[in-house]
């Protein structure tokens, strides 16, 4: 097949827009030499949930955003002939579904596998059974281990340097109290695996610096799912995480990480 030339967009929800802070959730691919022009977004809202505690209304409205982000897309295809069309509609989003400017790709394949290649690499957000199937392993080896009498699950903090709530579901007690965060780190990009690890450790130095009135001091560790286990993402990964005291464990590491609960962490009363 020969190489189109085409233009993808990040679409980002951006709560505070004086703030500027975002989360990726979607992607918009345009090849004006097919008049393509398609974006996809993540079902799930997890993702927005975990880095800016939106719940309940919110949740339904930014569902809401999202569907009639895509119906304006729908009803904008005929108007986007040039890459000039997309950055002049781009610069008129307002509320917070926002659009990064147009970077050049070339597309090799089939626009609709470009489309999902994209959309794998840079929002990477798993679907529902996924989450659950990595939720459901860790479950079954602490149970199988016979450990759980020394877990905390579920536990919710409200920490106010983050301005938000987090939840987290394991934890155990041992001098500090150690959250234990399922990740999945599953983009094709080693930067994209970068950049959600750098998210995690700057969370890990927001608690480290924390004090829970019932939890005491905290300390992140990740337990890290990586695609084929690949070496040179877990190193990247590793080290940013360890630049602010978080710990990363893989699948393979879980052996290892049972026998610390089993001999340090005290039972829950």
């Amino acid at each position: 097949m020969n190489a189109k030339k085409g233009y993808y967009s990040i679409v980002q929800y951006v709560p505070d827009l004086g703030r500027a802070e975002s989360v990726n959730i979607g992607v918009l691919l345009f090849v004006a030499e097919t008049q393509y022009c398609e974006v996809r977004m993540s079902r799930e809202n997890g993702r927005v949930r975990h880095f800016f505690g939106i719940s309940g209304v919110d949740l339904k409205r930014l569902t809401d955003f999202k569907r009639s982000f895509v119906d304006r897309i729908e009803a904008e295809r005929l108007n986007l002939t040039s890459v000039e069309h997309l950055e002049k509609f781009i610069h008129t989003r307002g509320n917070q579904i926002q659009l990064t400017e147009p970077r050049f790709v070339k597309v090799m394949e089939a626009c609709n596998n470009q489309l999902d290649r994209l959309f794998e690499e840079l929002v990477g957000i798993e679907s529902k059974s996924e989450r659950v199937n990595l939720g459901a392993k860790l479950k079954q080896r602490f149970e199988k281990a016979g450990i759980t009498d020394r877990l905390k699950t579920d536990v919710s903090l409200r920490v106010p340097v983050l301005e938000r709530e987090i939840r987290v579901p394991y934890g155990y007690q041992n001098g500090k109290f150690h959250l234990l965060q399922p990740v999945r780190f599953k983009a094709l990009s080693v930067d994209s695996n970068v950049n959600l690890a750098c998210v995690y450790s700057l969370e890990g130095q927001s608690l480290h610096n924390y004090h829970d009135s019932e939890l005491g001091e905290l300390k992140l560790n990740v337990i890290g799912s990586f695609r084929g286990e690949g070496r040179e993402a877990i190193s990247d990964v590793r080290r940013v995480l360890a630049s602010n005291d978080v710990k990363l464990w893989t699948e393979g590491d879980l052996p290892t990480l049972i026998d610390e609960i089993r001999r340090n962490g005290k039972k829950i009363l």
